[in-house]
């Protein structure tokens, strides 16, 4: 498999270690031009207690995350819904991020019978622009949780298809590789998904070979034979003359 290419100048340092449901964990390490912020700002926190209204946010968060862990008779009712509209509501994306997968890992539904699922994929799709794009797809292969896993590569999908003009030839290029790579993999709702990306941003005929059809049957191959075809035409009618 294709290891995870490293960013010149990563603005973003995703953290992907499985978090219990009763903890937020940033998803960001600021880049040395904010370290020194960053340490100021913890020793200001050491000194300073959490005022009643973040701790309230947090509590909520949690609940949010315990709401959607369960089991539920009805999966789109009021009450998942609520609680996954408290976690897409969080307006930092790394946090934003965390709080998603944590949810996405411990929700015991189908994603296929999941109504909140297209709410998730797209969530997470909103969070990658820019340079957090490159390090994103990385979580696609790094990120241990099956299901956490598998909403990434939908969001991922889901960007190729729609907002194909904000990846650049090279993402592109390496988000093809991780589709590849991790097709075989998936289950079938989301392998359809991926050969639509893949389609999209590379063409007929990768698309053509994850959904198993023969290499002598590529595109690529037929304008070849099309092309030696119509110069034996070309040729015969030269000859004739």
């Amino acid at each position: 498999m294709k290891q995870p290419s490293r960013s010149k100048v990563p603005v973003w340092l995703l953290l992907v270690a499985i978090v219990g449901a009763s903890a937020i964990i940033w998803a960001l390490v600021p880049t040395s031009s904010k370290r020194q912020q960053a340490d100021s700002d913890s020793e200001t926190s050491e000194a300073t207690p959490a005022s009643p209204g973040a701790q309230a946010d947090l509590s909520r968060l949690r609940q949010a995350i315990e709401v959607l862990s369960r089991a539920h008779a009805d999966p789109g009712g009021p009450e998942r819904r609520g609680a996954m509209n408290d976690l897409l509501s969080q307006g930092d994306a790394p946090t934003k991020l965390t709080l998603l997968l944590e949810a996405a890992a411990a929700d015991p539904s189908a994603p296929d019978k999941d109504p909140l699922w297209p709410e998730l994929v797209q969530g997470l799709s909103t969070i990658w622009q820019g340079e957090t794009i490159g390090t994103g797809m990385d979580l696609m292969v790094t990120e241990s949780r099956p299901r956490a896993r598998d909403a990434i590569v939908s969001s991922f999908a889901k960007l190729a298809l729609e907002r194909t003009s904000e990846l650049t030839p090279p993402q592109q290029q390496k988000l093809s590789e991780y589709f590849i790579d991790l097709h075989g993999k998936l289950p079938a709702y989301q392998k359809r998904e991926v050969e639509a990306a893949a389609r999209k941003i590379a063409g007929n005929d990768v698309a053509d070979l994850l959904q198993g059809k023969s290499a002598d049957n590529l595109e690529v191959n037929r304008e070849y034979e099309q092309a030696i075809q119509a110069a034996q035409a070309s040729e015969k009618r030269l000859a004739a003359q």
